[in-house]
């Protein structure tokens, strides 16, 4: 322990140290009127190239010190998205006793998809430079042809069949996302109504999540499904009369195996168990005691002082089956780190688009949505290897319709309640997001439907492949 609190006073220092000397740097350009408070104010909110630093020889040492300290930003994002955010959330719910239809529609989504959020919220009311803008729409593409590509290159064969009926619901709210924003921001500029009314149609996206299996029995004639509440639903159906002859039937037979074969079901249910807790527990013991290459010594160091700083700032929230009663802390103050560290991905990026001569789109649409797809884009990976295909491709439908609808228009309707005007945004030509959005959408879908609903490498190979022509296009379209 004496070790670990002495390595983590040296991080500490050094990290202290750093941000002192850089920003006495860039202070030093400034002017020498101003105070040395007004001199960083003006460099936190500021998005043009102004300091000394930034200006030094062509600005190189400048860029990437700025592309390092960003990628040093998407390692904290990750972090406290992961460990803090998202824990706290699954604690919320927890003690709140929602549903897990509305926890994956609402909290679930919004947590994976803060980092775009709060993005668009401080480039809203600080920079006005649309990288926001840029990096949803990078986000929601990369979601796509990257996250579920390469999971569906590096799933297995036996992966699960995705539900073809959720899968048209989510792709029927994504295209109608994809229309109403475009529409919105067609004009250049979008009024309070039009941002209330994306903020609207998530609520009627979470409305059609929560009675998914309701509009199935009422225009598709499906029985409902049995949930986690498996006792209480299978009584309810019943007491319906809903059970036909051939469960009776089933019943029958079960009732009448004979007590021999009923102790060797038993007996092979209990090695079935205790070989799946050994395989569990042999797993799980490999992989905690398994080396760290190069590469995985290198991210344990970098990540150690991100995680000391946040180990002594949020509150811990416990776990759901054994929650603390700081849960509601813990989801705050990880909300402000989130918000600080967009804040800071914001202003890094845009002052290397203003050195380098970028556009803020450009810079959002590649860069930064690279960064904050990571959260979706693993969670997506992850589930993909353990054969969940449809736990993949709702998980990033679900964040792309959360990106379209609040992370957009959310904070839009908040800059115009607040200043009581619209919400300008200077685009260029909208032919090529129109095309890409909407063709990620349908690739994804009638693509799975060509695989028998199923991840293929094929499939995934086509939307890689996808994407790396929409980023063709886009470094053309920044060029011309």
């Amino acid at each position: 322990m004496t070790a670990k609190l002495r390595n983590a006073a040296i991080f500490s220092l050094v990290a202290i140290c750093g941000i002192v000397a850089t920003n006495t740097v860039k202070l030093q350009g400034m002017s020498e009127e101003q105070g040395p408070k007004r001199r960083l104010l003006e460099w936190i909110t500021g998005d043009e190239c102004q300091t000394k630093f930034e200006g030094l020889g062509d600005g190189s040492l400048a860029c990437i010190c700025y592309i390092l300290a960003i990628s040093y930003t998407f390692l904290a994002l990750a972090v406290v998205v992961d460990e803090y955010f998202v824990l706290s959330i699954e604690v919320l719910l927890k003690k709140l006793q929602i549903s897990d239809d509305v926890a994956g529609a609402i909290f679930m989504a919004g947590g994976t998809s803060a980092a775009e959020l709060f993005s668009n919220l401080v480039d809203t009311f600080v920079y006005r430079s649309n990288i926001g803008f840029g990096v949803i729409y990078g986000t929601v593409v990369f979601n796509i042809f990257v996250g579920i590509g390469y999971a569906a290159y590096i799933c297995p064969s036996d992966v699960k069949q995705c539900d073809w009926r959720p899968l048209s619901r989510d792709t029927i709210w994504y295209c109608i996302s994809i229309i109403f924003v475009v529409a919105f921001i067609w004009d250049k500029k979008v009024e309070w109504w039009e941002s209330f009314i994306l903020v609207l149609l998530y609520g009627g996206y979470v409305t059609s999540v929560i009675f998914q299996h309701k509009f199935e029995e009422w225009f598709c004639s499906v029985p409902p499904k049995l949930g986690k509440k498996g006792a209480v639903e299978l009584e309810e159906v019943r007491e319906s009369g809903q059970i036909g002859s051939e469960d009776v039937k089933v019943d029958m037979k079960v009732d009448h195996v004979g007590p021999a074969k009923e102790e060797g079901l038993e007996q092979d249910s209990v090695n079935v168990a205790e070989d799946d807790d050994q395989l569990q527990t042999s797993v799980h013991h490999e992989s905690a005691e398994e080396p760290l290459g190069p590469c995985g010594k290198c991210v344990k160091i970098l990540r150690f002082p991100i995680e000391f700083l946040m180990h002594w700032t949020i509150p811990a929230s416990g776990t759901p089956e054994n929650p603390t009663n700081k849960y509601m802390w813990s989801f705050v103050v990880a909300c402000i780190w989130i918000a600080g560290l967009s804040w800071l991905m914001v202003k890094f990026a845009t002052s290397i688009g203003c050195i380098i001569g970028v556009g803020p789109v450009l810079l959002g649409t590649t860069f930064l949505a690279l960064g904050t797809s990571i959260p979706d884009s693993m969670s997506t990976i992850i589930a993909a290897k353990k054969g969940e295909g449809p736990m993949a491709v709702s998980n990033t439908l679900g964040s792309n319709i959360f990106d379209m609808q609040i992370a957009i228009g959310l904070p839009w309707l908040l800059y115009s309640w607040a200043l009581g005007e619209p919400y300008e945004i200077n685009h260029g030509n909208m032919a090529g997001p129109i095309v890409f959005l909407l063709y990620s959408a349908f690739a994804l879908h009638f693509g799975l439907s060509l695989f028998g609903w199923k991840l293929r490498k094929r499939l995934g190979f086509v939307l890689m492949a996808s994407y790396a022509i929409f980023i063709i296009y886009v470094f053309c379209e920044e060029l011309a």
